[in-house]
């Protein structure tokens, strides 16, 4: 019964230090500005999984503890560092994975009794899975495509509507992404600007500033000016390219959007396919929005 309530106590001691030190540990992330980055999404988990492992009870339960104690620093940051539900969504699938292949190779080395080893095996395996030597390189530009048929003849002047896209936001956007509020700017000539406006929850208003620096006959290109919304904490905008190809046989037309971007956040191998997968969605509301009309 003793021992029973040491170990209760351990768990409690090692559940606190824990979460302690991995907050203070985010925080000093946060300040030097490397909350974007693998050390981040992928040293904060490993942080918290061996400070458990180290300071709670049995490796029977370690998963438990480890998860619970996961779970409730997740929960903190919301709270304590005002993240928005969309990166509580994201974090965690990556801070339970990286937590879980730390706890097994443990309990592997511990059964072979090859604990020595452990810090030798962790060291390069997180390493590699965090991209570490990758957070100051240059990301890659990102580039999706997508194609709308609509069937009547279309021109680049319907960009210059005010649609009302405030209200229709795709299901992926209402996880917490920050929402447009307002939209300025006409024109599909060079210089001809677009500014609009993004609310979030937890960070405030900020608006992505764009310009138009190439124009053809059937097509616009926007360029990034500037960005103080909260986006540009997940990826930078590049450019945006629509063009329109007519088929004036069949009374259709074929709208494309191409949007270049890069993702800021590490490690890239994760964060990657999600981000481009949001922007597809986004260039199919925005055509839906713009030419379906």
């Amino acid at each position: 019964m003793e021992n029973e309530t040491e170990n209760k106590k351990r768990a409690l001691y090692g559940f606190v230090i824990a979460l302690v030190i991995a907050s203070l540990a985010f925080r000093i992330l946060l300040d030097i500005e490397f909350e974007q980055t693998s050390i981040l999404f992928v040293g904060i988990p490993a942080l918290i999984t061996l400070l458990v492992i180290k300071y709670s009870s049995t490796p029977k339960s370690i998963y438990g503890v480890v998860f619970k104690t996961l779970t409730l620093f997740l929960l903190m940051t919301s709270i304590l560092f005002g993240e928005g539900l969309v990166c509580i969504i994201f974090m965690a699938p990556i801070f339970y994975g990286v937590a879980a292949l730390i706890v097994v190779i443990i309990k592997i080395l511990r059964d072979k009794n090859k604990s020595s080893l452990k810090t030798f095996v962790l060291v390069p395996i997180i390493l590699l899975v965090g991209e570490v030597s990758n957070i100051k390189t240059t990301p890659e530009i990102q580039v999706v495509t997508t194609s709308l048929t609509v069937n009547k003849i279309l021109t680049l002047n319907q960009l210059n509507q005010s649609p009302n896209f405030l209200n229709q936001f795709p299901t992926f956007f209402k996880l917490g992404f920050p929402k447009p509020i307002a939209i300025s700017g006409l024109g599909t000539n060079i210089g001809d600007y677009r500014k609009i406006k993004f609310e979030s929850n937890t960070k405030g208003i900020g608006t992505l500033h764009l310009e138009i620096k190439q124009q053809t006959a059937n097509s616009i290109t926007f360029v990034l000016i500037d960005d103080s919304t909260h986006i540009n904490h997940w990826l930078s905008w590049k450019e945006i390219t629509i063009t329109i190809n007519n088929n004036e046989i069949n009374n259709t037309s074929i709208v494309t959007w191409t949007t270049h971007f890069t993702c800021d956040l590490g490690p890239s191998w994760y964060f990657e396919p999600i981000e481009r997968y949001g922007v597809e969605v986004m260039n199919t509301h925005l055509l839906n929005t713009f030419f379906k009309q």
